[in-house]
C-alpha cells in the first residue's frame, strides 16, 4: 500500500499552489479544507499508551510490520520505558482502545491521501492537455442587445396571439390595414411569419428583409429568416442567418439546433454534431439538442450513441413523446423488440392519441409475428382524429395486412367495403385483400377472378380524375401503400392485369406527376459522350431483388464509355449500397408520397440514356416510379420476375435459357435475351459445413435430408401431393421446408394443407416432413451442405436458391413450366448439362426425386458431374459483355412498344 513516500508537510504547503492555475475556486477549497482536516486530526506521535497496551513482543511485531511507514511519516515506536514522546493531540479516546485499529484507520487515510494525489495528478494532466487543445468556445451570454418584441407601447399583442392560434391568413389582413405604423418593423416581421405558416416562405424572406430595413433587427428576425431560407433550400444563406442570432443571442437554443440542420442539409454532418455537442455541454439540459442530437446520429447509424442522446433528452423531459417515439426506432435498429415496444408503449402512456407510436407499435408487432396484437393496434391507429388521407391508407393497409395473415380473408373485403361510400375507395381498398396462402385451387380461381374484376371496375371509374375530387388524396396515397404482389403467386399469365393496374395508376398518378410522365428526348445516335447509365430500386441493398444487377454492370463499370448513376429510393442503405455507390454516382432518395418531385426532378436532371428497375413490383415505390418517363429508354430485369405492364418500360431482360420461343407474350415490354442464365452471378459463401444444423433442429443423421427452401407462398394447393408422394415412395426421406416470414399461423395452414395426401397414402406427416423455422444465411447455406437434394418449388422456382445449391454440389431437381419464373432451374441445369434432374411432367419429378434417393450410382453421378461443372454458373462475363452490348443497342435505337422517346437530338445541345 505505502510504495510511494509522500511528505505531508510539503503536501499541504505546496499542493494548493500548484492546482491554484488549473481548478476552479471552489473546487481548490475544498481540497485545502481537507488537507487541513487531515493535518489536524494526524499531527502526533504514537504515545505511552502503546506501551501500556502492548507487550515487548506486541511492539517487535509492531514495528516489524509497520516500522517503515511509521518512520516515514515521522512517527516511532517507545524502545525504553523512559522513552520521551509527545503526547496525543485531542482525539475521541475511543478510538485508541485498540492502537492496531488506529494504524489501520491511518492506513486508510494515507491510501485515501494517495489518491487524492494521483487524481490531482490526472487532472494536472487533462489542463496541460486542454492548454495544448483549446476548448470549444463558450455559449454562455454576454447576450447583445435588439429592440424588444410585442412590447406594450406597439399595441400588436392581438397579432402576436393570433400566430400563436395559427390564424395567419387574419393576420396579413390586419397588417395590410397598418401602413405607416410607428412600430413598421415589428408589423413587417409579423407578416413574415403568417407567411411561413402558410407556406409561402419566398414571401416571409421579403417581409424579414423589410422588417430589418425599418430597424426591427433582432435574432427573431434573423431565426426566422433562417427557417425560410431552409425551406426554399438556400441553406448556405440559412447558416448565416443563424450565426447572425447566435451573435447576438449566444444561448439561443433553437438557433443552435436550427443551424445543426442547416449544416445537416449541406451536407456538413461533423458541423452539424459540433453545433449541437457544443450547445449541450454548456446547457445540458437543453433537452431538444439532445433529441436532435439523437436524431442525427441515428440518421449517421450510430445507434448506440443515439440511444445515449435520447436518454439524455428524456432525462431533462421525462413526458416527451417524440423522444420516446425515437428511442423505440433506435432500439428496433438494435434489434431489441422489446424495448422498442416499452418506448413505443412509453409514448403512448403520455399521450394515447400519438400516431407515429401507434404505428410503430402496431409495424413491431408484426416483426414480432403477433399479427392479432398488430392488428388491435392498427385499429386503434385507424380509430384516431385527423389522420391525413396517408395514415388513412397505412391504417388501412396494415389491418388487411393482419387480417390475411391470419386467413381473414373474408374480413379483409367487408374492411375494404366499409372505408367509405365513395365507390373508387372501396375497390382501390380491396385491391389490397389477396391471401397470402390459398386453401385449395378454387379458392386461387375465385380470388384472381375477383380482383380482375374490381380491377376493371376502378380503372373505368378513374377516368379524368384530377386533384380537385375529394377522392384523390387517399386514391393518391393508395398508389404508394399497394404492389399487388402476391398476384403473381397465382402462377397464371399476369401481364393484362399488370397492364391494366399500370393504367389505374397512372390515371391517378398524372394529376400530380404529369411533368415525370411526359416523353423523354433520345441521344442522337452519332453522340460519341459516354452513356448514362442509372439503375434504381427501393431495395439497393444487400437484397435478391437488386444484389444480382451488380453483375450485369461489371462490364460498364470502369469503363470511359459508360457513366453509371444509382438510385436507392428507399429508407436503407449497408454494404451492398456501397458497392452500387462504388459504380460511380450513388443517390439516396427515398420517396415518399408528400413531396417526391424534387428527388424526381433529380433524376431527369442527371440526363439518363437508360434507366434499369431491378425489382418493379416488390415495393410500392418501384410500381409508382415504373409508370413514370425518368428517361427515353427504361427496362427492368428479374428481381421480380413479372411484366411491369407498364407503357414507359421498353425492354425486359432476360435469360435465354429461361425464355424459350414465344414467351415474349408473356410481356408488355420488348423481351431482351441475354445468354444462358443471363445472370453474371457471383460465387456464394458458405458459412459452415451445416453439421451443427442436426442437432440445432434435431434432424435425423440417419435418413436422406431433402429441402424445399422456398416462401411459404410459392406453395400452390395443386402441387402440395408431390411432397406425400416421395416420402410413400421412399419413406426414409425427410423433407425440410422453411418458416414464413409473417405469422407462424401461415406454416400451420400449409401443414395441415397437406397432411390429407399423407394420410391418403397412410403417412403420418410429423414423420416425413418438417417445417423448419427461419433461418439466416449460414444456416440457409448449411442446411444444402447436409441436404441429400432439393427439390424445386413447381411454378415458381428457386432463383439464388437454386444457385447455392449447386454451389454445394446439392442436386436441384426441377419441373419447368410456361413462365419464366417457373423456369430459372432448368437455365441453370441446361448449362451444367444435366437434363436427367429436369422433369418432363409432374410424375416424372417425383420419379427423379425417387431415382437420386434409391440409386447411389444416379446420385453419384450427378453429385459429381455438379461438382465438375457448377463454375460454368458463376462469374460468367460473357453475360456482362451481353449486357454492355444490350446498353449500347436500346440506347441507340428506339424502342418498338410502349411511350416512345421524343425524336433524337443530341443531348449536349
Amino acid at each position: 500500500m505505502f510504495n510511494q513516500r509522500l511528505d505531508r508537510d510539503q503536501l499541504i504547503k505546496d499542493l494548493p499552489p500548484l492546482l491554484e492555475p488549473l481548478l476552479p475556486s471552489e473546487r481548490l477549497q475544498r481540497i485545502q479544507q481537507e488537507l487541513q482536516r487531515y493535518d489536524d486530526q494526524f499531527r502526533q506521535r504514537l504515545a505511552k499508551r502503546w506501551q501500556d497496551a502492548y507487550s515487548k513482543d506486541g511492539l517487535a511485531r509492531l514495528e516489524r510490520l509497520y516500522g517503515a511507514d511509521l518512520e516515514a511519516y515521522g512517527y516511532g515506536l517507545p524502545r525504553r520505558r523512559g522513552d520521551k514522546v509527545r503526547p496525543l493531540a485531542a482525539l475521541d479516546t475511543d478510538a485508541l482502545v485498540d492502537p492496531l485499529q488506529q494504524l489501520r484507520d491511518r492506513h486508510l487515510q494515507i491510501a485515501g491521501l494517495q489518491q487524492q494525489l494521483l487524481e490531482a495528478q490526472q487532472q494536472l494532466s487533462a489542463a496541460q492537455q486542454a492548454l495544448q487543445r483549446p476548448p470549444l468556445p463558450s455559449i454562455d451570454p454576454p447576450q447583445g442587445q435588439w429592440p424588444a418584441h410585442n412590447s406594450p407601447e406597439s399595441g400588436l399583442a392581438h397579432l402576436y396571439e393570433a400566430i400563436s392560434q395559427n390564424r395567419s391568413q387574419e393576420v396579413l389582413d390586419q397588417v395590410a390595414s397598418l401602413h405607416g405604423h410607428p412600430h413598421a418593423g415589428e408589423v413587417a416581421y409579423l407578416a413574415g411569419l403568417a407567411h411561413a405558416q402558410l407556406g409561402q416562405h419566398e414571401q416571409a424572406l421579403r417581409a424579414y428583409e423589410q422588417a430589418q430595413a425599418a430597424g426591427f433587427l433582432t435574432p427573431y428576425v434573423l431565426f426566422n429568416g433562417g427557417n425560410a431560407c431552409r425551406a426554399v433550400g438556400n441553406n448556405v444563406e440559412a447558416i448565416r442567418l443563424y450565426r447572425e442570432a447566435l451573435e447576438q443571442f449566444p444561448s439561443f437554443q433553437e438557433a443552435h439546433i436550427n443551424l445543426s440542420q442547416a449544416y445537416l442539409n449541406a451536407g456538413d454532418r461533423d458541423a452539424a454534431k459540433r453545433q449541437l455537442r457544443l450547445l449541450l455541454r454548456d446547457q445540458p439540459t437543453a433537452y431538444q439538442a439532445a433529441f436532435a442530437l439523437g436524431n442525427l446520429l441515428r440518421e449517421l447509424k450510430r445507434d448506440a450513441e443515439s440511444v445515449e442522446a435520447f436518454r439524455l433528452c428524456l432525462e431533462h423531459a421525462p413526458n416527451y413523446a417524440d423522444a420516446w417515439n425515437n428511442l423505440g426506432l433506435v432500439y428496433g435498429a438494435l434489434k431489441q423488440s422489446a424495448a422498442a415496444m416499452a418506448s413505443y408503449r412509453q409514448a403512448l402512456a403520455i399521450d394515447a392519441n400519438f400516431k407515429p407510436s401507434r404505428q410503430n407499435l402496431a409495424q413491431v408487432l408484426i416483426q414480432e409475428k403477433r399479427h392479432a396484437d398488430a392488428l388491435e393496434q392498427f385499429e386503434l391507429f385507424s380509430g384516431l382524429a385527423s389522420l391525413t388521407p396517408v395514415e388513412t391508407v397505412v391504417g388501412l393497409q396494415g389491418r388487411i395486412a393482419c387480417l390475411m395473415e391470419l386467413d381473414r380473408y373474408q374480413d379483409g373485403l367487408l374492411i375494404a367495403d366499409a372505408v367509405s361510400e365513395d365507390k373508387r375507395l372501396q375497390l382501390m381498398a380491396r385491391l389490397h385483400v389477396l391471401p397470402v396462402l390459398y386453401s385449395d385451387d378454387q379458392q386461387v380461381a375465385e380470388v384472381r377472378r375477383r380482383w380482375s374484376d374490381d380491377a376493371h371496375e376502378l380503372y373505368a371509374l378513374l377516368e379524368g380524375i384530377n386533384q380537385d375530387d375529394d377522392a384523390w388524396p387517399e386514391l393518391y396515397a393508395h398508389a404508394w401503400s399497394l404492389t399487388n404482389f402476391y398476384l403473381a403467386y397465382q402462377m397464371d399469365n399476369d401481364r393484362p392485369l399488370q397492364e391494366l393496374y399500370a393504367g389505374i395508376l397512372d390515371r391517378i398518378l398524372r394529376p400530380k406527376l404529369a411533368q415525370f410522365m411526359q416523353p423523354r428526348p433520345q441521344r442522337d445516335p452519332g453522340d460519341s459522350r459516354p452513356l448514362r447509365v442509372g439503375v434504381i430500386s427501393p431495395h439497393l441493398i444487400n437484397h435478391n431483388g437488386s444484389i444480382w444487377a451488380l453483375g450485369w454492370l461489371e462490364a460498364i463499370a470502369g469503363n470511359s464509355g459508360y457513366e453509371i448513376v444509382s438510385y436507392n429510393i428507399g429508407e436503407s442503405e449497408d454494404s451492398g449500397s456501397e458497392r452500387f455507390a462504388a459504380l460511380g454516382t450513388y443517390r439516396h432518395l427515398p420517396l415518399k408520397p408528400d413531396n417526391p418531385e424534387p428527388m424526381l426532378q433529380q433524376i431527369l436532371d442527371d440526363q439518363l440514356d437508360l434507366l434499369l428497375f431491378t425489382d418493379i413490383g416488390m415495393h410500392a415505390a418501384s410500381k409508382v416510379t415504373s409508370v413514370l418517363q425518368l428517361a427515353p429508354v427504361q427496362g427492368q430485369g428479374w428481381g421480380h420476375p413479372i411484366s411491369s405492364g407498364s407503357r414507359t418500360i421498353h425492354y425486359y431482360f432476360s435469360g435465354e435459357g429461361m425464355e424459350p420461343p414465344g414467351n415474349e407474350a408473356h410481356y408488355s415490354e420488348t423481351l431482351y435475351r441475354l445468354p444462358k442464365t443471363g445472370l453474371n452471378y457471383e460465387t456464394p459463401a458458405a458459412i459452415h459445413d451445416g453439421q451443427l444444423l442436426f442437432e440445432k433442429f434435431d434432424l435425423p443423421r440417419d435418413r436422406p435430408i431433402l429441402n424445399s427452401l422456398q416462401s411459404t407462398f410459392k406453395y400452390l394447393p395443386r402441387n402440395d401431393w408431390t411432397f406425400a408422394e416421395i416420402a410413400k415412395r421412399h419413406p426414409e426421406a425427410f423433407i425440410v421446408l422453411v418458416g414464413h416470414m409473417g405469422s407462424n399461423s401461415i406454416c400451420d395452414r400449409l401443414y395441415e394443407r397437406m397432411r390429407p395426401h399423407f394420410e391418403h397414402r397412410n403417412l403420418v406427416i410429423e414423420e416425413h416432413l418438417r417445417i423448419l423455422p427461419r433461418l439466416d444465411y449460414g444456416d440457409f447455406m448449411g442446411l444444402f451442405a447436409i441436404s441429400h437434394h432439393t427439390i424445386d418449388t413447381i411454378d415458381w422456382n428457386g432463383g439464388n436458391s437454386s444457385m447455392q445449391s449447386l454451389s454445394l454440389d446439392c442436386p436441384v431437381v426441377t419441373l419447368p413450366t410456361e413462365f419464366m419464373r417457373g423456369r430459372h432451374t432448368v437455365s441453370m441445369l441446361e448449362v451444367l448439362e444435366l437434363p436427367e434432374l429436369i422433369a418432363k411432367d409432374v410424375d416424372d419429378y417425383v420419379a427423379i426425386s425417387v431415382r437420386l434417393l434409391q440409386e447411389a450410382a444416379f446420385y453419384a453421378e450427378m453429385k459429381q458431374a455438379i461438382g465438375e461443372r457448377k463454375q460454368r454458373l458463376f462469374h460468367d462475363k460473357s453475360v456482362a459483355v451481353a449486357f454492355q452490348t444490350a446498353v449500347e443497342t436500346v440506347c441507340r435505337q428506339r424502342p418498338a412498344v410502349g411511350q416512345l422517346p421524343l425524336e433524337s437530338q443530341d443531348l449536349a445541345a
